[in-house]
């Protein structure tokens, strides 16, 4: 599974990842739909590129969605905070929340309105109740965010 499609990724990188892994491409998708998450020309080639692939734009995303990579279940949740096509993606226990700024209702900019960011903050907070899975660390997209031993619902206050 590709989780990001920044700009200045390119088809010859992902198949040679995937080469050294030993591993296919079954899924493609991006927490969202800012450029630096998912480039559309990227993006175009490498849905050509890995016709097998399933790609799944964020804005096309509703709610849950529960795939499975490696027998092992992976989550993509819809929450409109940070941008109005955000996913955050959970598996194994760890929850990659794109540019998500957690603890906050604030964000860097003003894309999503107040009242769908604490919909989506009530959506997140309910997440291991409603799916009974249990998240334990966070990592944000730019890496600039990683949390270890996290509680989760305290992660989404507001």
């Amino acid at each position: 599974m590709l989780l990001e499609v920044p700009e200045g990724l390119t088809v010859q990188d992902v198949t040679h990842a995937l080469a050294r892994l030993g591993t296919t491409l079954r899924y493609i998708t991006a927490s969202h739909d800012h450029y630096d998450h998912l480039d559309p020309e990227v993006w175009d080639a490498l849905a050509a590129a890995f016709p097998n692939a399933q790609v799944l734009h964020p804005s096309r995303q509703r709610d849950d969605r529960l795939l499975h990579v490696g027998g092992e279940p992976v989550w993509l949740v819809k929450a409109p905070k940070h941008s109005l096509t955000d996913v955050v993606t959970v598996f194994r226990g760890v929850a990659m929340t794109g540019d998500i700024e957690l603890g906050m209702l604030a964000s860097v900019n003003d894309e999503v309105p107040v009242r769908t960011k604490k919909k989506s903050m009530d959506w997140l907070r309910a997440f291991q109740d409603r799916t009974e899975y249990h998240v334990h660390t966070t990592v944000s997209a730019h890496l600039n965010d990683v949390r270890v031993r996290v509680n989760w619902p305290d992660l989404f206050s507001y």
